[in-house]
């Protein structure tokens, strides 16, 4: 039996649930183990207080800056292979209340 469906490639979006954490820009993405949340939290906390952030871990790369317009972007994957996406403020926060410590 086979089976072929149509599909496309969706925009841009970061995906957190309780085994991943993944950041896409739409046509790459990058995913961590969630295992890795604490990492993850204490960098987007690194970003919000001093407005940007370079964090790494063996050969992975995630961080972000504050933009001027109040979005905050977040780049991650290995050091020849960035993905980078901008949030809304409303969406950084949201994110960053998921991938507190201790969460």
């Amino acid at each position: 039996m086979t089976l072929s469906l149509a599909a496309e490639t969706p925009g841009p979006y970061v995906y957190v649930d309780n085994r991943a954490f993944v950041l896409s820009d739409g046509r790459r993405g990058v995913l961590f183990n969630r295992a890795q949340a604490r990492w993850l939290g204490e960098t987007l906390a690194i970003v919000a207080d001093e407005g940007r952030a370079t964090r790494l871990q063996q050969q992975h790369v995630f961080g972000g800056f504050a933009a001027a317009s109040g979005a905050t972007v977040l780049f991650g994957g290995t050091f020849d292979d960035l993905v980078t996406v901008r949030l809304s403020g409303e969406a950084f926060a949201s994110l960053r209340a998921e991938l507190e410590p201790g969460r």
